[in-house]
């Protein structure tokens, strides 16, 4: 997408992550600790920031796999399957 922005000379801005969070947590069935996986997957995806994972990626995706791990940190048993439906 970068590439092809750059190609086209396109100003387009890129998408923060952090703004699909609570939307697709949301979606996710996590009852009452929706809000703590939210929080940590933001703490996630601004960890991926400051280390270059989000260059080039898909905000969803990257907000997707931040949801997937912390669901999983805090006890969840959720699959690739269940985030990807969302």
């Amino acid at each position: 997408f970068l590439k092809f922005r750059r190609l086209l000379g396109l100003k387009l801005e890129i998408i923060d992550p952090a703004l699909y969070v609570y939307r697709f947590a949301a979606h996710l069935d996590l009852d009452d600790k929706a809000n703590a996986v939210a929080l940590t997957a933001l703490r996630l995806v601004g960890r991926m920031k400051r280390d270059w994972i989000v260059a080039g990626r898909r905000p969803a995706g990257i907000c997707a796999a931040a949801l997937l791990i912390a669901a999983r940190a805090h006890g969840f048993t959720r699959e690739n399957q269940d985030v990807t439906r969302i």
